[in-house]
């Protein structure tokens, strides 16, 4: 059974896409599905799901859910998505000739690898593929560049590839208990 990409995941991927057009890359690259991923906790969710649409609520519960908890893991590491994403923009070349604004950019290899991993350990959860089993299969890729970028940052590696795991193995370990709540 193939596993279920979720509508918070379609949403990184889309933006993604932007990035690497922004960037004119021919392909999107796993570079691209983390600025996506960055870009993500800094939008205005509500505006991006049709007012009219009949599942706005379920999908707008989920985009806001699973966005938050990137938020939580960058937090956790210590980044500062923008300032990060910003640097990696800078850091990020693409071709001079970039396809037709028409056309759909596809995923480079190494890109489709990183998918096939967060897939893998979405079917481990036994769930749909989120956004945070995307960053850490991206996170888990081999990237000097990304990982000086983020000790320039003041950010270990190491330690947003150990937040990101904890999240996607323990989802539950990150909710805060309501205790003392009435």
């Amino acid at each position: 059974m193939k596993v279920r990409h979720s509508d918070s995941l379609i949403l990184i991927w889309r933006l993604a896409e932007l990035e690497a057009r922004h960037l004119k890359a021919s392909t999107i690259e796993p570079t691209h599905l983390l600025l996506g991923l960055c870009k993500s906790v800094d939008l205005d969710l509500t505006a991006l799901v049709q007012k009219d649409s009949p599942d706005r609520d379920e999908v707008l519960e989920e985009l806001l859910r699973e966005v938050r908890r990137l938020r939580t893991i960058f937090r956790g590491a210590g980044l500062d998505a923008r300032t990060f994403r910003r640097a990696l923009r800078r850091k990020s070349c693409g071709n001079l000739i970039a396809p037709s604004e028409s056309q759909r950019l596809r995923r480079s290899k190494a890109a489709k690898q990183v998918f096939a991993d967060a897939e893998h350990f979405a079917e481990m959860a036994n769930s749909l593929v989120f956004p945070i089993q995307l960053l850490f299969a991206v996170v888990s890729t081999n990237d000097e560049v990304r990982d000086d970028l983020l000790d320039q940052l003041g950010v270990e590696p190491e330690r947003l590839r150990k937040v990101a795991k904890r999240e996607v193995a323990f989802p539950w370990a990150a909710e805060k208990p309501s205790a003392g709540r009435n």
